[in-house]
């Protein structure tokens, strides 16, 4: 009886490992935790020959698991020690895995940042990773406000459109994400400052930095005064907004969004729609946010080397940009960041569709939004990791919200 239930206690406990491991050799597989429908899985066969021309190995992706909040990654990964290689959050979620000792060092002989990407982007990646060791950058964008201008009849250029009574009653929408919506309502409380002389991107990111009490009260403070006046936006405002099922006028969105839409695209029902080129978009006077997504190799991966050796394949020229075509994004890999510049900007279509006597403007809009110019990213700030003040910044979140 004794040995029974030794024996069973050794199969109990060795369930989680061979649920978690799955079928296979650990050594000759790569896994992944990845957003949705970011990726594209057509590589992956690419990638496995690659592997192999270069290192005489065998190596199978499987077929990543999908996230939909970046904060689920912190949870995967520091409590659960989940068996992944590779994990791709965003910039601030970078720097507080990096805090908690929950990533490994990328081998720069297989990928040095500094050599592959755009010289503006590594600044931008040295924000959240000092030291350039930790990330892979992989997809850019920002944060401004979408418009419908067969609506408002007007361009919008100021965050007064989600914070005054303009766009009341239905009209307008903040994002229903805590980091978006305290880093607008902190932009607006700055805004005389931010406007005050030459514009000097430092200002913006001290803002950023701010996690005070006073400064997060504040913001708190305008969200709570202002939401009467706005909605809460999800993910299918977007298509909302384009195909014209929603009062919104103007909204917080992210510029992959915004411009997802600006194009022939299927909604989350699967329907294809035409481009809406009555949707514009602008990052506000008063200043907007910038992100990098970047890839990373988890403290608890089981296939170090094939993690490395896919970063370098990822930053190829080539694959940059197929991943690029495929998740509406613009890739900071300079390769082929330059190529696709070159394209959109030969691309004399651009801009048909929009109102009458506005083409030009939309097309010089459109290309500053997929390819910022030094101008607009001088007016974006770079998010930061909350730190201990993460729990208490959330609880004061959710009270405004609900």
């Amino acid at each position: 009886m004794k040995k029974f239930i030794a024996v069973l206690l050794v199969l109990v406990t060795a369930m989680p490992f061979v649920l978690l491991t799955g079928c296979g050799n650990r050594a000759e597989q790569l896994k992944m935790y990845v957003p949705g429908e970011y990726i594209d899985e057509g590589i992956f066969t690419e990638f496995e020959s690659w592997y192999a021309e270069k290192t005489g190995k065998k190596v199978k992706v499987v077929t990543p698991t999908t996230f939909d909040a970046v904060e689920e990654i912190l949870t995967v990964v520091e409590r659960d020690r989940a068996d992944y290689d590779l994990l791709l959050p965003s910039d601030y979620a970078v720097e507080q895995l990096i805090a908690k000792d929950l990533l490994l060092k990328v081998d720069k002989e297989r990928v040095n940042v500094e050599n592959v990407i755009k010289p503006e982007y590594v600044k931008r990646a040295e924000i959240s990773d000092p030291t350039l060791e930790y990330s892979v950058p992989y997809m850019y964008g920002t944060f401004g406000i979408m418009y419908d201008y067969a609506k408002t009849k007007k361009h919008i250029d100021s965050w007064s459109a989600i914070y005054t009574d303009e766009y009341k009653d239905g009209k307008s929408a903040n994002k229903d994400s805590l980091r978006e919506a305290i880093t607008s309502a902190a932009i607006w409380n700055n805004r005389e400052s931010l406007l005050t002389g030459e514009y000097a991107n430092t200002k913006l990111q001290a803002i950023y930095q701010d996690f005070s009490e006073e400064s997060i009260n504040a913001a708190i403070a305008t969200l709570a005064s202002a939401k009467s006046n706005f909605l809460w936006g999800g993910e299918s405002l977007k298509f909302d907004m384009a195909s014209g099922k929603t009062d919104v006028e103007v909204a917080l969105m992210w510029s992959c969004d915004a411009g997802y839409v600006m194009n022939d695209y299927e909604d989350d029902d699967g329907v294809e729609h035409t481009g809406n080129r009555n949707m514009w978009y602008v990052v506000p006077k008063e200043g907007g946010n910038i992100y990098l997504d970047c890839f990373v190799i988890s403290k608890y991966a089981g296939n170090v080397e094939a993690a490395n050796y896919f970063l370098e394949f990822l930053c190829t020229k080539k694959i940059a940009l197929r991943n690029s075509e495929y998740a509406g994004a613009i890739s900071p890999v300079a390769a082929a960041y330059d190529e696709l510049k070159a394209e959109y900007e030969a691309d004399e279509t651009l801009g048909e569709g929009a109102a009458a006597g506005e083409e030009a403007k939309w097309r010089e809009m459109y290309l500053d939004m997929m390819f910022p110019s030094a101008k607009t990213l001088d007016r974006c700030g770079t998010m930061r990791d909350f730190g201990k003040r993460d729990g208490d910044i959330s609880v004061k979140w959710a009270n405004v919200r609900n």
